[in-house]
């Protein structure tokens, strides 16, 4: 059967890497596109404001110069004197060679005489039904710009300008003359916006006049949602985003207000940003894919290392395990063959990382488990020794039961030989009849002597009574006296306190004595009187503080002494208490003495009363003797009984012998095979 392949963390710690690792460069991917993406837009929308702005002052710059054409042709003298048509036609032809913006100039009279410098007007031309012309007389006097058209002439979009002229006869004429736009296309020619940025400029109708495009030069894109956009926006200049298109075709317009009758407006693809985009996308797929494979290459290492880790730490368990008690050693590690970083995250440190401070653990608890070992060791010995011992104590027991045995049975033959003897106790009750009337003698003397001692001990109490009442009186002054010394003492310490304060005092009078020296040093001539007060008060302080010293000197000892004293009045104290302690045991000892020495006396009594009554027993000793030898018998079958109760007992120790044995064995295995299959290595 094939070895079950150990489970590892490496790959489920290697995953948890690369997908921390991954997570942030998707994140930071998105965060860049994202950002990207708009800080393109808002540059395409500055690019867009700059390009309509550069638009707009074009077409504005057109105006006014064509504005200033206009004004510098009026403001000749042909126009100021009656109006002389040839002289006019022969002026506007000179301004329009000599000005480049002057195109198809003409000048109409009011009633609709002109002169025009353009060949191309049909041949029933009424200029008086022009726009330029109602325009400019609705002005009257300003200039009139006309909506942009097609100009025939020159198939450009053109727009008129025309002013009302009088002179000083009071005739009224328009003149008037076409500007072209080609400037404003030109313009619009050269401008970036993006990639695909199409700057134009659109008439209010839809009409393209101008166009980086130029395809779309003179289209109507009225029904656009772009042009929709822009003429449903109420601002005049700003932003606008048409109806279904993305973000980065959004437009930027400027109508230039209400009476401009043309704006401009600037618009992007849908692919202006791509190139841009698809190259981020394409760095941060790089990118992410370095840091995927720089993620790959540490999460393999450093599950070497954590393999590294574990299999160091399993070896030094299973040593444990097997009764191998080592430490995790600072010199082992660097002598094997790991990574050096395997080593130093091993190496027991109580201040370092979780599993420096594993092996700290370890350390203590192999230390521990050793220490425990040893002394299993050492009381397995002394349990085999104690076995022994009791062994040979069972052993000594069975003997001695076996004796014991032996002694009863010896009982045994003793009895049958008492109930021999005691016919001879009858003789010896006859002999003991003379010895009790002796005894009635002594007892009545033991009576006289035991009533004066009682005597003499009731004046004892008497006296030991009065010796404890005096005795107590003598501890209730030593604890007064106890007492004042420990007030006493506390009174010297607050006199400590009260010094201390003084000394205080003492400092800071020296210091303003000090700082009042100093300020009448400055004071000069004025305050050497306040110098000397000062200097007196300096010395009165340092005197102080001198005396202060000297009384603390003189309170130490006061204190040392009082302490002193205190502590042999409580050993006096204590002392007494002792004694008078002893005193109350003396008064109970002699009236026990006094109880005892009565009862003694009764009990007296009672044996003379009692010998008095022996003569009557000893008539009944005899027969009790027979009774006796009766029960000797009786002791002779309980002794046989014994002795077989002495053989069940002798059984029972050699069981118990057993056991002991038993016990010894278990010792041994305890020492040998258990306690000694631990190893501790150093």
């Amino acid at each position: 059967m094939a070895k079950k392949r150990n489970k590892s963390i490496g790959h489920v710690y290697g995953l948890i890497l690369i997908f921390v690792a991954i997570t942030p460069i998707i994140i930071m991917l998105l965060s860049s596109y994202i950002n990207t993406y708009n800080l393109l837009i808002q540059r395409n929308n500055q690019s867009k404001i700059g390009a309509v702005s550069t638009a707009i002052n074009t077409r504005k710059e057109l105006r006014e110069q064509a504005r200033g054409a206009l004004d510098g042709i009026a403001k000749q003298d042909v126009f100021k004197e009656k109006f002389n048509l040839k002289d006019i036609k022969k002026s506007i032809r000179n301004a329009e060679n000599g000005n480049k913006i002057v195109e198809d100039a003409i000048f109409t009279t009011k009633s609709g005489n002109f002169v025009a410098n353009s060949n191309k007007l049909v041949s029933n031309f009424d200029p008086t039904t022009r726009p330029w012309f109602k325009g400019a007389m609705a002005k009257d006097g300003e200039t009139f710009f006309s909506k942009p058209f097609l100009a025939v002439t020159t198939n450009q979009y053109t727009t008129s300008a025309s002013k009302v002229i009088k002179n000083k006869y009071g005739q009224v004429g328009v003149l008037s003359f076409n500007v072209s736009y080609s400037i404003v296309q030109s313009g619009i020619e050269n401008m970036n916006v993006g990639r695909t940025g199409n700057v134009m400029l659109v008439s209010d109708d839809g009409i393209v006049i101008a166009s980086k495009d130029k395809a779309l030069i003179g289209k109507n894109i009225k029904k656009t949602a772009l042009y929709k956009a822009v003429i449903g926006s109420s601002k005049t200049k700003g932003s606008v985003v048409p109806k279904g298109e993305p973000k980065v075709q959004a437009a930027y317009f400027n109508k230039e207000g209400s009476n401009s009758q043309t704006f401009a407006v600037v618009q992007t693809k849908a692919n202006e940003l791509t190139p841009e985009l698809g190259s981020l996308v394409i760095n941060s797929i790089v990118i992410s894919l370095i840091m995927i494979a720089a993620v790959i290459v540490i999460s393999i290492v450093t599950t070497k290392i954590l393999k590294q880790i574990f299999w160091v730490l399993n070896g030094y368990f299973e040593k444990a395990g097997n009764g191998e008690l080592e430490v995790i050693d600072d010199k082992k590690l660097n002598n094997a063959k790991l990574f050096k970083s395997t080593k130093m995250m091993i190496k027991p440190d109580t201040s370092g990382n979780e599993i420096q401070v594993l092996s700290v653990s370890f350390n203590k608890m192999v230390k521990s488990i050793s220490e425990l070992v040893t002394k299993v060791q050492q009381e397995g010995n002394n349990v085999a020794k104690k076995s022994d011992t009791l062994f040979t104590l069972a052993q000594q027991t069975d003997t001695a039961t076996e004796e014991v045995a032996k002694t009863i049975t010896g009982i045994a033959e003793v009895t049958s030989v008492q109930a021999q003897e005691t016919e001879k106790s009858v003789r010896q009750v006859k002999d003991l009849s003379k010895v009790v009337q002796v005894l009635r003698e002594n007892i009545i003397e033991m009576t006289k002597k035991s009533t004066e001692a009682s005597n003499l001990n009731g004046e004892n109490i008497k006296i030991a009574g009065n010796v404890d009442s005096n005795w107590n009186q003598e501890l209730l002054r030593m604890e007064k006296l106890n007492n004042s010394m420990n007030e006493l003492n506390d009174n010297v310490k607050n006199i400590n306190k009260i010094v201390n304060v003084i000394n205080g005092i003492s400092q800071q009078t020296n210091l303003l004595a000090l700082n009042a020296s100093i300020e009448a040093a400055s004071a000069g001539e004025a305050g050497k009187g306040f110098s000397v007060v000062a200097s007196e008060i300096r010395k009165l302080s340092e005197q102080t503080k001198e005396s202060t010293n000297e009384i603390e000197k003189i309170i130490e000892i006061i204190t040392e002494q009082s302490e002193e004293m205190a502590q042999q009045t409580n050993e006096s104290l204590t002392g007494g208490e002792k004694q008078s302690a002893l005193i109350k045991e003396a008064i109970d000892s002699s009236t026990e003495v006094f109880n005892k020495n009565k009862d003694v006396a009764n009990k007296i009594e009672d044996v003379e009363i009692a010998s008095k009554s022996i003569e009557e027993i000893q008539t009944h000793v005899l027969s009790n003797l027979e009774s006796i030898s009766a029960s000797t018998e009786e002791n002779a079958a309980g002794t046989e009984e014994v002795s077989a109760n002495s053989e069940e007992v002798l059984a029972t120790m050699e069981e118990f012998t057993g056991n002991v044995a038993e016990l010894q064995n278990i010792s041994k295995k305890l020492k040998t095979n258990l306690a000694e299959k631990f190893k501790i290595i150093k």
